[in-house]
């Protein structure tokens, strides 16, 4: 028998997940539109040349390569190199894609430019919960603001579209890679082997301080380097921020993290817990400075993300221009919103059966007077109504029909 299931981590969504997942998309866009932010796409296909020199971290390595067509393919050389074979990716995020469009279609936009991209990425992922190989990013980014007021406005926008979705327990938990870099500086590690030491020290929360120690071991770096690391790791997480002053993080980056987060609490009203944190490190190489995880109760992992990355345009273009951004992760916001779908606001689906007697013209009035309330779609009533009811609720959430109407009768509600 023939497996129409689909590919591993791709998932297909059927009538009841796919409203859900337009409803949260359009709370999401509506919300991004009105604090200002402006709509634009990119294409899924990018050129391995462009997504290898991207400094994507670990994505790179997940990253899904098309084969070359036609002519440009050729199996009969000997040697074959990935070059040979592949010279297209499909994008890992939305964020690279971006730059690159910002840095082609900079003469024509303005100064700050804000941007919404919403759309899929791929990644070959070990599918988990909350983690699949195609997934839906809602990114909002800012070009050409390099001063706080982009990422105050960047994540009071953030915390105000989740409010709107039902979030209410959230934790923001920010950190800055200067900051972070100095502090892996002051170990005794060189500016060349930074990149790598933050990816690895990324992974903190899955695989614990000891992990990232084994994992830097491997990878070759001085053992003495690595303890220092790890003995600076733990001042900071015990004593707070102020702690990374003895290592040489200058005071006025503190007192710039310490005025952003005071800032951000004051701007939603002391409604969430907003905290720096260590282990917030982001493991794309692009990251320049702040960077900042969302959580929420019921998902271990964050439900967002992102941060300053100030020179990738420069490092595309030759220009230089500060870019600020965020990404709400749309998979796990839905998976958390799946149980309580009836309790959202989203235009209910109502069934409307009429019999082979009915007036043709009637149903239809009757259809126009209920679709100011609800989508309605028409059915001849069927012969086997319980095996009709097991099947409408996957589309329908009331059933009535002319006869009910008429008899003045409640509609029928569908349970899931």
């Amino acid at each position: 028998m023939k497996n129409f299931n689909p590919i591993r981590g791709m998932y297909d969504y059927l009538p009841k997940e796919a409203r859900l997942r337009e409803y949260v998309r359009n709370v999401i866009l509506n919300s991004y539109q009105k604090n200002g932010y402006n709509l634009i796409d990119t294409p899924i296909l990018e050129s391995l040349d462009f997504l290898n020199s991207s400094e994507g971290g670990d994505n790179l390595r997940l990253m899904f390569k098309t084969i070359k067509r036609g002519d440009k393919l050729d199996l009969t050389k000997e040697d074959l190199k990935e070059a040979d074979i592949a010279e297209e990716g499909l994008r890992y995020d939305l964020t690279v894609p971006l730059a690159r469009m910002y840095s082609n279609n900079r003469d024509k936009l303005p100064l700050p430019f804000r941007a919404i991209q919403i759309g899929s990425a791929f990644r070959a992922e070990r599918p988990q919960k909350g983690r699949n190989r195609q997934f839906t990013q809602c990114d909002i980014d800012v070009f050409g603001d390099s001063s706080i007021n982009a990422e105050l406005e960047l994540l009071k926008t953030c915390f105000d579209t989740l409010k709107l979705l039902g979030f209410e327990n959230l934790t923001l938990r920010i950190n800055d890679r200067e900051i972070l870099n100095q502090l892996v500086l002051s170990a005794g590690f060189k500016n060349d082997e930074l990149s790598t030491v933050c990816v690895t020290l990324d992974k903190i929360d899955k695989i614990s301080i000891t992990g990232v120690m084994m994992e830097l071991i491997e990878k070759g770096f001085d053992t003495a380097n690595i303890n220092r690391l790890v003995d600076i790791v733990n001042d900071v997480v015990d004593n707070g921020l102020d702690a990374s002053q003895k290592y040489g993080v200058p005071k006025e980056k503190i007192e710039k993290m310490n005025y952003l987060i005071d800032t951000l609490k004051i701007l939603t009203n002391n409604k969430y817990n907003i905290k720096y944190d260590i282990s917030i490190v982001r493991g794309q190489g692009y990251y320049t400075g702040t960077v900042y995880e969302m959580y929420t109760d019921g998902f271990a992992g964050a439900i967002g993300g992102g941060g300053r990355y100030d020179k990738m345009v420069e490092k595309f273009s030759g220009i230089p221009c500060p870019v600020v951004g965020m990404s709400l992760g749309f998979e796990p916001i839905c998976m958390l919103l799946k149980d309580r779908q009836r309790e959202l606001e989203i235009r209910k689906n109502l069934v409307l059966l009429y019999d082979n007697d009915d007036d043709i013209i009637s149903v239809f009035k009757y259809k126009d007077q209920f679709m100011k309330e609800y989508n309605v779609a028409l059915y001849p009533r069927p012969k086997n109504m319980k095996n009709f009811y097991d099947k409408i609720k996957e589309v329908a959430d009331f059933v009535t029909s002319v006869k009910d109407i008429k008899e003045n009768k409640p509609m029928k509600t569908i349970e899931t």
